[in-house]
């Protein structure tokens, strides 16, 4: 009834020629619309059957308003607020091209769920102790049968499931190289045909839908609107970051060969060589050991005793609030009772938001006395519905509506009668959707605003946030001890800091993705097989060894990058401008200020009194005009290409030699 009555509103104000009406009502109509598709993503909105017939009948009602607004000179793209820009790339294209958007979201469904089924893995290895020397017992117990020895049946003690968990788990931990080289082999080789023509097929299908709205290619068209806008200048980037990671990365690379060579020695092998650019002769198989041994990452694990969930997360909630200026307060407990009367699961949490710090000497809720931002609806755990179907289709941040944000984190829950104990993946992540959320709330502008801003502005609170809470200064803070509440030592704590090997990781995935959307690779004219090895030779341009001949980028997070697009260099512009903020140290440009370790800098910068407000005043709190997206999309007609919108933050660093610099001496 809501969207009858906007949908009224709108053609009246058409027909009494109003604009200020106009972009009243299409706005009102663009958020009640999103909101039925975040409740019915919630499985909250009907029943199964009637939910997306509805959803479709509200959704060809709005495309009909925008299209006749379109036609009447009563919406004018880049300039009338209220209509997103996809909503107007729907209407503009040809019936043809229409066809195309909904064919490029089904394939993209379809490659996500051969991605799961990859990662899922197929099939099991058969191992026993002596092949998973240097896994700790509570890391190999849960490929063992509970009934031990008794399991008669069973050809081995463990029964290794072949998905990406035990690749990790095995590729980090394992001593033993021929279970390594066993279970890469077996991984990778899950990535087949399948795989390879799902993602064709995908390339294939933006490849024609980029040109129907008037891009070269789909590269172009997810870049446009960001700061680095073409595929050329995006690849310089990277090139430049691996240019400039060098240093750091060969510190590493020698690290690496020198356990290398203790590993041969001691096994009789030959020495394995190190030429300055690659380890030669390294199988690609170890090359995750070698690297978590080198930089203590395969001590993470540890981490999560001192990171119990009942303790961190309002840590996290307070230290998130603290680096934005906010403060969150919870609004009821999870209880059958309670949730009965508002309909939220009792996994979810509920959270309002205010502006400001608590004011002090008062309980509960009148402690804040501040402005209220909104709500915040913190999901945590996974589960299912109906016929073991995914209880909640959201994934990660997502603005339902003004003033309310939900986030799903999906995590799994504690076995019946354990705590949750947090992984640093879990924590990151979590700091990362509080980011989103906040800036959600902060927000000035409209719904439309928001989605049309460009991905290297919405993901920068996001990676702040997270990085916040990796830096040293932080994690002590939140991380206690389970049982005893100690907190952990400093070694286990840069365990876990991103260090060199992350960032280059992070250009092999990304160059695949942003290679094989450009001009440089025809997936019309391309097989299956040239498909693949187009994908190696893009992830081998930063990689310091040779690809194994079963490897495929897709095993690892390529294959998820093809899904969400080429716009993943969204991330290297925010890291880049996350460390410049980090860094941007008043005190070190005044006289006689003393050196400061990259750590304390860091923390000085985040914890100063002034920081959350600087970031409010230039960030989160700024109306950022929403509009630039749909002044770069051709196709949208010459009265948007006539306007200039700037991209709405300051270029990015040019180049990262400091940011590896910091890296390399804190390594």
């Amino acid at each position: 009834l809501a969207c009858v009555r906007a949908r009224k509103l709108l053609l009246r104000a058409y027909d009494r020629q109003d604009p200020v009406a106009t972009e009243k009502h299409a706005g009102r109509f663009s958020e009640l619309l999103r909101f039925g598709q975040a409740l019915a993503g919630l499985g909250i909105l009907g029943s199964t059957f009637s939910r997306p017939r509805l959803l479709q009948v509200v959704e060809r009602w709005h495309l009909a308003a925008v299209q006749r607004g379109l036609d009447e000179g009563h919406v004018v793209p880049g300039k009338t607020l209220g209509v997103p820009a996809s909503v107007l790339l729907r209407v503009r294209i040809k019936a043809s091209v229409s066809e195309l958007v909904q064919r490029e979201e089904t394939q993209r469904q379809q490659l996500d769920e051969a991605m799961q089924v990859g990662f899922a893995g197929k099939g099991f290895l058969d191992l026993e102790d002596s092949d998973l020397t240097g896994l700790s017992d509570s890391m190999k117990s849960i490929w063992a049968s509970s009934l031990g020895s008794a399991a008669f049946w069973r050809k081995s003690t463990y029964k290794v499931p072949i998905g990406r968990d035990a690749m990790n788990r095995i590729s980090s931990f394992c001593q033993n190289p021929a279970t390594r080289s066993r279970m890469f082999e077996a991984y990778f080789t899950g990535f087949g045909h399948e795989v390879d023509m799902a993602v064709l097929n995908l390339l294939q299908t933006r490849r024609a839908l980029a040109r129907g709205m008037g891009f070269a290619n789909w590269a172009s068209y997810e870049l446009a609107a960001m700061a680095v806008t073409e595929p050329v200048a995006a690849h310089e980037l990277m090139d430049r970051c691996w240019h400039d990671a060098q240093p750091a990365l060969q510190q590493l690379l020698q690290r690496m060969a020198a356990l290398n060579q203790a590993s041969a020695l001691s096994s009789s092998k030959s020495k394995r060589k190190f030429d300055g650019q690659r380890l030669s002769d390294v199988a690609h198989a170890d090359e995750a050991f070698l690297r978590a041994h080198a930089t203590h990452e395969a001590d993470t694990w540890k981490l999560a005793e001192y990171l119990p969930a009942s303790q961190c997360i309002p840590c996290l909630l307070e230290l998130v609030g603290k680096s934005y200026g906010v403060h969150f307060h919870e609004m009821d407990k999870p209880s059958t009772s309670t949730r009965m009367l508002n309909g939220w699961h009792t996994s979810v949490r509920i959270f309002e938001v205010f502006d400001g710090a608590p004011v002090p000497g008062t309980p509960g809720r009148n402690a804040v006395r501040r402005r209220s931002l909104g709500f915040v609806y913190l999901d945590l755990y996974a589960r299912q519905g109906l016929f073991s179907r995914v209880a909640c289709r959201l994934a990660g941040a997502f603005l339902m509506c003004n003033g309310h944000a939900y986030i799903n984190m999906g995590m799994p829950a504690a076995g019946y009668g354990q705590a949750k104990l947090l992984n640093p993946e879990e924590v990151v992540a979590m700091a990362h959707e509080l980011g989103h959320a906040v800036h959600m709330l902060c927000h000035q502008g409209t719904l439309q605003e928001f989605d049309d801003l460009p991905l290297d502005v919405k993901e920068l609170p996001s990676t702040l946030a997270e990085t916040i809470a990796l830096q040293p200064g932080a994690m002590v803070n939140y991380a206690r001890h389970f049982s005893s509440g100690g907190r952990p030592p400093d070694s286990l704590i840069r365990s876990c800091q991103r260090d060199i090997s992350f960032f280059v990781r992070y250009l092999q995935n990304t160059n695949v993705a942003l290679g094989l959307h450009g001009d440089d690779f025809d997936p019309d004219s391309a097989s299956p097989q040239e498909l693949r090895a187009v994908a190696v030779s893009l992830w081998q341009r930063y990689s310091p060894m040779p690809a194994h001949p079963a490897f495929t980028p897709f095993g690892e997070d390529a294959g998820l990058y093809m899904a969400h697009g080429p716009n993943q260099i969204a991330y290297l512009l925010c890291y880049l401008r996350v460390d410049s903020i980090l860094h941007a140290s008043r005190g070190a440009s005044q006289p006689g200020a003393g050196r400061t370790s990259p750590a304390r800098a860091r923390d000085a910068a985040w914890s100063s009194a002034d920081f959350s407000g600087r970031i409010r005043k230039q960030l989160l709190d700024r109306a950022f005009s929403g509009q630039r997206l749909a002044t770069v999309l051709p196709i949208l007609g010459s009265a948007a290409s006539e306007m200039a919108i700037g991209h709405p933050l300051p270029p990015p660093p040019t180049n990262a030699v400091q940011m590896f610099g910091r890296l390399a001496r804190a390594g």
